[in-house]
C-alpha cells in the first residue's frame, strides 16, 4: 500500500510541475535575475522589504510554487510609497540576514536545481 501511495504522490508532483511551461519558469528566473542585477548596479543590498520578498520568492521556487514565487517578485517591485504599512512594519521586526551576495548564491542554486 505504501508503494502505491508513493506512486500517487509522484504522479501528482509531475502533474503539478507540468502546469508551468519552461518559458514561464525562464521568465520568472529572468525577473529575479534582473532584480538582483539592478541592486548590484545601484551598489546596494536589498532593503528589508525587498529581502523578504526575494527570500520568499526563492523559497517558493524551491518548493515548485511558481505562482506564489511570481506574486513575491511582483511584491518586491512595489514602490516604497505604495507598500503595505502593516507588512512593512512586520518585515522591519525581522533582522536582516541576506546580503546581495548571499541572495545571488541562493538564486544560482535554485536556478541550477530547476534546470
Amino acid at each position: 500500500m505504501a508503494s502505491r501511495r508513493h506512486t500517487d504522490i509522484e504522479q501528482a508532483d509531475r502533474a503539478f510541475r507540468a502546469r508551468y511551461s519552461p518559458a514561464q519558469k525562464s521568465a520568472l528566473l529572468g525577473a529575479l535575475a534582473n532584480i538582483l542585477d539592478q541592486l548590484a548596479s545601484l551598489q546596494r543590498g536589498p532593503d528589508p522589504w525587498e529581502e523578504d520578498c526575494l527570500v520568499l520568492a526563492l523559497s517558493h521556487l524551491e518548493a515548485g510554487l511558481f505562482d506564489r514565487a511570481q506574486a513575491e517578485v511582483q511584491e518586491c517591485l512595489v514602490p516604497v510609497a505604495s507598500r503595505s504599512a502593516w507588512r512593512a512594519a512586520q518585515v522591519l521586526r525581522n533582522p536582516q540576514r541576506y546580503t546581495l551576495q548571499r541572495l545571488r548564491l541562493r538564486f544560482d542554486a535554485v536556478r541550477a536545481s530547476l534546470a
